[in-house]
């Protein structure tokens, strides 16, 4: 650990941001669909175009999908987001009536697509719980690349990325290329955790 005694403290935070966080249909897009949509797309009011905002089932099975007006993780390819970003006076502009959703509206319903376009978090799909797992999987790859603080015990930090896990050592690489094997034991307990979880995301 005397290596990273003599390197440069940089301090920055370490977290892992999951691309699919809780946001989910139920909870975060059916209120603004309620609020624009639902004279035209809702059970309780009048359907058409065979969408029914209102029924979950049909929207997760019939709406979303990699051909569907709904294509999880891909806003840009979903028409349900196009038409609602169209010009107020084009004739594929929704919602048809009423005033457009407001561009804060726009971008959750963006996230939400991006995200996976999950119906209910607390009930996911085969096809939602497989999303989840993939998108999990690019965020650890991703983190695995990425330049993180490394901090012993002692409270001293450098920043490095992660290379391997091996006989309770770390070997990372800094900036400058140069590569340093920490022992596991020598860093403090966020750093120790994960070195753990970067080494299982390789596996």
């Amino acid at each position: 650990m005397m290596k990273m005694k003599s390197l440069s403290a940089v301090l920055v935070s370490l977290a892992f941001v999951s691309p699919c966080s809780a946001i989910d249909y139920v909870s975060e897009v059916l209120p603004i669909m309620k609020e624009h949509c639902w004279s035209c797309h809702s059970n309780e009011e009048k359907v058409k175009g065979n969408l029914a905002l209102d029924d979950f089932d049909e929207v997760r099975d019939y709406q979303i999908g990699p051909y569907n007006i709904i294509v999880p993780g891909k806003p840009d390819e979903s028409s349900f987001l196009e038409k609602m970003k169209l010009p107020s006076g084009h004739s594929d502009f929704m919602p048809a009536k009423g005033d457009p959703v407001p561009e804060k509206e726009l971008a959750v319903i963006e996230k939400w697509i991006a995200a996976g376009a999950i119906v209910d978090a607390k009930k996911p799909s085969e096809r939602e719980q497989k999303f989840l797992a993939q998108g999990e999987a690019v965020s650890m790859e991703d983190e695995r690349q990425k330049f993180h603080t490394w901090t012993n015990s002692e409270g001293r930090s450098i920043e490095a990325r992660f290379v391997r896990l091996v006989d309770d050592a770390v070997t990372v690489v800094m900036k400058d290329g140069k590569s340093y094997a920490i022992p596991l034991a020598s860093l403090g307990s966020e750093s120790k955790e994960l070195a753990k979880k970067l080494s299982e995301a390789g596996r």
